[in-house]
């Protein structure tokens, strides 16, 4: 028989897994997060206190014991010299296992680094990592390359992301904002752009004041 030929699985050929709890119910391996809110409510500094709590194996904000490892960051709209390397010193971060995505190198030439185009080269660079725990998107909104407010474009340009999150047995955590003229509504329909944010991810986080 020509053409594609879909594949099933039966229930009882699979085996249950448990989920790889880096904090337990809050930060899953292999699995997209997102935390959002309006600007000023101090995602990022959230995501940077995650991060470095992660990075020293300390204490989670349950108290419950993080097991130390390393922590990708992308961010396009922090600087890393005078942003994003001061706040992750002050929240006690050990640097030594952090590492932040600056540029691309090809053929010689240098350009920014594009969530939406260079899957591959960071697949490359985190595979040579030892023990990458939790990857950084600031903002995950980035790694959409299409219109962000459509469905299948979002679940397109995410992906990947939790693809690698996936083969890497990492968390993924994605900052986003919250769109206007939303409040009062459910916190999932204010993440910016579409729906597909929400219900792709296994867990959204809010930051409010």
């Amino acid at each position: 028989m020509d053409g594609p030929r879909l594949i099933l699985e039966r229930g009882c050929d699979v085996e249950p897994v448990a989920v790889d709890w880096l904090w337990p119910g809050w930060l899953a391996a292999g699995k997209l997060h997102l935390i959002g809110g309006a600007p000023g409510t101090g995602k990022t500094t959230i995501a940077t206190a995650l991060a470095a709590t992660l990075t020293r194996g300390g204490s989670w904000p349950d108290g419950s014991h993080a097991e130390a490892g390393d922590v990708v960051v992308w961010s396009g709209e922090d600087d890393n010299a005078d942003t994003l390397n001061p706040r992750l010193r002050a929240a006690g971060a050990d640097m030594r296992r952090v590492h932040v995505v600056g540029g691309v190198t090809d053929d010689g030439q240098s350009y920014p680094f594009d969530p939406s185009r260079d899957m591959e080269g960071m697949r490359r660079a985190l595979k040579a990592l030892p023990s990458v725990r939790l990857i950084v998107i600031d903002p995950v909104v980035s790694a959409v390359s299409g219109d962000s407010h459509k469905n299948a474009e979002v679940r397109r340009g995410l992906q990947p992301l939790v693809d690698l999150a996936g083969e890497l047995r990492c968390a993924l955590l994605g900052v986003t904002h919250f769109s206007k003229g939303t409040s009062g509504r459910d916190p999932v329909e204010r993440i910016t752009g579409s729906l597909a944010f929400g219900a792709l991810a296994r867990l959204v986080m809010v930051a409010a004041k």
